[in-house]
């Protein structure tokens, strides 16, 4: 059934990214800051120059990977509402119409058998059980991919929940490894810290990348039986829609108590 609105409004999304975008933008400036101020202690350090500048090239070469991590989805980061709008339209379009004409299409909604008789009628009326079938085949499909495409818009949402939570501790604390960095005989700390927060950032994208790849190709395997259940179901045969047996092309209509394919009912 389908599973009602998405965790976010399209607004809240809108907010999200924009709040991703300029979170991205402030660790950059950020990373930049400190790289300088390490830098500028570097001659003031001696000996401990050559150590605090290999944390620097970590912190650097970490950062990179970072922003890498986050480019690659970033351009790109999806229209869960459009997905969630695609499958109301399949259950109200699809779904909806097809569930109210299940009920019909059995033998006792049809009018065919209150006037009709014979051969032809009979063929008919025994084809209903089977396009009643097929109908509620259909309707169950139109869940199911409404579901899906729900479950795919709150797994994007997800996504960049997951990155915003990675970003939020990246920000914190390399504003205070930055103030850290201020100092001459810290710097070289400030760097290997910075180096560490990124490394825990980094992590932290992985891990939403990897659970969402999992994540959506488990919706993928659902979304492949699917089109295996609706071919293979009973009220589908060969994936087609049921179709008469009997072969009623020629049938015709009297009431004179002939045994035709079709007889008006007496």
């Amino acid at each position: 059934m389908p599973l009602g609105p998405l965790p976010l409004s399209q607004g809240e999304f809108d907010e999200l990214i924009r709040t991703i975008d300029e979170g991205i933008r402030r660790v950059e400036g950020l990373a930049n800051g400190l790289i300088d101020r390490v830098n500028d202690a570097l001659r003031f350090l001696g000996p401990f120059a050559q150590g605090a500048l290999d944390l620097l090239g970590r912190f650097r070469d970490l950062m990179m990977k970072f922003f890498s991590e986050v480019g690659k989805f970033f351009t790109r980061w999806g229209v869960p509402w459009t997905l969630y709008d695609h499958g109301q339209t399949w259950t109200r379009e699809v779904g909806g119409p097809v569930h109210e004409q299940t009920n019909k299409v059995e033998a006792g909604q049809m009018l065919v058998d209150d006037y009709w008789v014979g051969t032809a009628a009979t063929a008919y009326t025994g084809i209903l059980p089977l396009q009643a079938k097929a109908l509620a085949a259909i309707k169950a499909a139109t869940d199911d991919l409404d579901d899906a495409l729900w479950k795919i818009g709150a797994g994007i949402i997800a996504f960049w929940l997951a990155i915003a939570a990675a970003l939020i501790p990246l920000i914190v604390e390399l504003i205070a490894e930055a103030a850290v960095a201020l100092g001459i005989v810290t710097a070289p700390a400030a760097a290997g810290a910075a180096a560490a927060s990124t490394a825990k950032a980094i992590a932290l994208v992985t891990a939403a990348v990897t659970l969402s790849i999992a994540y959506l190709t488990t919706l993928w395997t659902e979304m492949r039986d699917l089109d295996q259940r609706l071919h293979n179901s009973d009220g589908l045969p060969g994936g087609k829609w049921p179709t008469l047996v009997s072969d009623i092309s020629n049938g015709r209509v009297h009431d004179s108590g002939k045994t035709l394919d079709w007889n008006i009912k007496s």
